[in-house]
């Protein structure tokens, strides 16, 4: 026993051999276990808000929160493993100022529970907006579905924001107030750098205030036209109806024209159909005739008005002007719709054996005795 004792309180490191045991053995069951502990401190915690998260399975909660935990277990087994050790005090760190070794994992372990915490407040916060998002999705109304990923992010904002300076008072012992004080006087060279985007941020609060769209609309902005993904800090994102993602900026939505097609019950048609000149009058009444019975046959444009008209007689054909409203907000249903009438339409022509009109173009030869002028 005499022999082991001896080893056991062998120096080594200017820490005892015994110590060097504890701190590995430490680290190796804490290593072994951090990932079991995490799923089961996961599961408790939801087991304690379980009832707010009925319709959000844990499977999704553990999935959030198993990294972070896990990472705050690392911290914890470090701190114990570390704790049965002793560093002296003439080991600095050099690049800090000659810090003390012991000093300098204090305050590298405190912003790494800092850091942790806030991820793992985070995570919930991120937890918590599916579950609005859930129960947004039951209600009938878009607002809270549209409005949760927004304040999300907002609160996320704000807490890596309070935690940055909780480091810089807790930790290095800075002056936070006089910090911010600071930057409250450079505030408006900042301001101004960043101008467009503080731009971008007051237009985004314009949008959730006024609400012009939300998150599924379609709305047509100029040339553009397509669904409303997501409304962001700076930007909005829009899937184009050819399926690519075009990105707006907040500020050229709220200073431009948006038509929100969502909020119309239904889309407008207009389309000419271009006869031959020499077409009997009689074949044009009947196939004007035909196709406002076909419109006002149609389930889809029978509740619309619709009109059928001989608009006018031009160069080479005469113009038929066709306008309906399909009974759809959706832009490819209104496609659909438009696609089987001109089916129908062409039926029609071809029932009564009317030609469409083509450009034409009469070329005079100048060496054509008819065309020379007698004072040639």
């Amino acid at each position: 026993m005499n022999k082991i004792d001896k080893i056991i309180n062998t120096t080594f490191l200017y820490n005892s051999l015994e110590n060097w045991l504890w701190f590995l053995a430490i680290l190796l069951v804490g290593w072994l276990f951090k990932r079991v502990f995490s799923v089961l401190v996961s599961n408790i915690a939801f087991r304690l808000i379980k009832k707010e998260t009925e319709n959000v399975p844990v499977s999704s909660f553990v999935d959030l929160l198993k990294r972070p935990v896990e990472f705050i277990l690392s911290l914890l087994i470090i701190y114990m493993a570390v704790d049965e050790v002793s560093f002296p005090r003439k080991w600095r760190i050099i690049p800090f100022g000659k810090m003390r070794v012991s000093d300098f994992s204090d305050k590298l372990l405190d912003a790494l529970f800092i850091i942790a915490i806030t991820w793992l407040i985070i995570r919930l916060i991120k937890f918590f907006a599916i579950v609005f998002v859930k129960k947004a999705e039951e209600s009938e109304s878009k607002t809270d579905e549209h409005l949760v990923p927004f304040f999300r992010d907002i609160i996320i904002a704000l807490i890596v924001f309070c935690s940055f300076f909780l480091i810089l008072g807790f930790v290095f012992r800075q002056d936070v107030i006089s910090l911010i004080t600071g930057l409250g006087i450079g505030g408006v060279a900042l301001a101004l750098a960043a101008r467009a985007t503080l731009e971008n941020l007051f237009a985004s609060f314009t949008l959730f205030t006024e609400q012009p769209f939300i998150v599924g609309d379609d709305i047509e902005l100029g040339e553009l036209i397509g669904k409303i993904e997501k409304v962001g800090f700076r930007s909005t994102r829009i899937r184009h109806v050819d399926g690519s993602l075009v990105f707006v900026p907040n500020q050229m939505l709220v200073s431009q024209t948006v038509n929100n097609l969502s909020q119309r019950k239904d889309r407008r048609h207009k389309f000419f159909i271009r006869l031959k000149l020499e077409t009997p009058l009689t074949k044009i009444k009947a196939v004007i005739d035909e196709i406002q019975e076909l419109l006002i046959k149609n389930e889809l444009t029978s509740d619309h008005e619709s009109h059928v008209k001989f608009d006018s007689i031009g160069e080479y054909s005469i113009n038929i002007l066709i306008v309906f409203f399909a009974a759809t907000p959706d832009y490819w249903e209104s496609k659909t719709i438009r696609e089987d009438m001109n089916y129908e339409v062409s039926e029609i022509l071809e029932k009564h054996q009317v030609e469409l009109a083509q450009p034409t173009i009469t070329l005079i030869s100048e060496t054509d005795p008819k065309n020379i002028d007698d004072d040639y």
